[in-house]
């Protein structure tokens, strides 16, 4: 990968974080019950501690750090058409829409600078417990789906 589309991906990691953050903080903001507020804060948490995380590499490269808020904007309506669609709709759209994310951020881990791979190392982990947590609340494992999550945001 060369340095231009190298730092394009990272950004645009970053700010997917951004979006990320505001879809379930959006989600969060209209749970229906402890259960689904409990995982929606959770995972707003995981957003923006991988934001958080990401800050050093785009400095490194003399990035912008600014939330994008177009992002968050988009983050938000996209958190109003799931609140919207329910929760076991979201929970099968992150199945679905989680998989090229993997893709990239493995690419982006394998490929990166190796003075990034920490950053690059936990944004991937960050995406694959996501993903993780989506397949076992859509197979109904309810707050136990949060163990990926959780074992992350303790590392």
């Amino acid at each position: 990968m060369d340095r231009a589309t190298y730092l394009k991906e990272i950004v645009a990691a970053y700010q997917a974080e951004v979006w990320g953050e505001a879809i379930f903080s959006t989600l969060a903001d209209h749970a229906t019950n402890e259960q689904e507020l409990e995982i929606w804060k959770t995972l707003t948490r995981l957003e923006a501690t991988m934001r958080q995380r990401l800050i050093p590499l785009l400095e490194r490269h003399g990035l912008n750090t600014s939330p994008d808020e177009e992002q968050r904007r988009l983050g938000q309506e996209r958190g109003k058409t799931r609140v919207a669609a329910g929760f076991p709709a979201t929970i099968k759209s992150m199945t679905e829409a989680l998989p090229p994310f993997l893709s990239r951020y493995a690419q982006l881990e394998a490929e990166g600078p190796l003075e990034d791979r920490n950053e690059l190392t936990a944004l991937n982990a960050h995406e694959i417990a996501l993903y993780e947590f989506a397949r076992r609340a859509l197979a109904g494992g309810g707050r136990d789906s949060l163990a990926p999550i959780r074992a992350f945001l303790n590392k």
